[in-house]
């Protein structure tokens, strides 16, 4: 199930998440999705992460109704970020390198012609994380 413009609340702040979806394995995962160069990309990804935390440590998502043929995973959501990789804001390196380790995030530039179908030209993960499943863009890159 791939939800999308979420609504996600933090205490009076409201916002739309790009994404919201879940891997086979009932883990959450947070997809921000930008069209141009942007430097609040990382940023925007985690505020919106923190948000679907923060609900899905309170079980909000199944009384809400989202899931409802799923049963979700008590890990962390997983944080994707995707760019067209040509377009690509040069301080998101470097706002990437100050996420907790605690964020499994993982940043995806996609060629240029994403309109006539998504084909991942990169990854990049956490430096600290050595091993993990990719089950989302694996799937949209085959």
């Amino acid at each position: 199930m791939l939800y999308s413009q979420v609504p996600a609340f933090s205490a009076s702040d409201r916002a739309m998440l790009e994404l919201l979806t879940c891997t086979r394995g009932g883990r959450l995962a947070v997809v921000e999705l930008k069209a141009d160069e942007d430097i609040h990309l990382p940023l925007q990804g985690l505020d919106y992460w923190s948000r679907v935390e923060w609900h899905h440590t309170r079980g909000e998502f199944p009384r809400l109704g989202y899931f409802p043929t799923r049963e979700l995973s008590t890990e962390t959501p997983l944080l994707y970020l995707v760019a067209p990789a040509l377009h690509i804001h040069p301080a998101t390196d470097t706002l990437l390198r100050y996420l907790s380790p605690e964020i499994d995030w993982e940043f995806a530039g996609i060629d240029e012609r994403w309109r006539e179908g998504v084909n991942v030209v990169f990854r990049k993960r956490p430096e600290h994380k050595t091993k993990r499943g990719s089950e989302l863009l694996n799937r949209a890159a085959s």
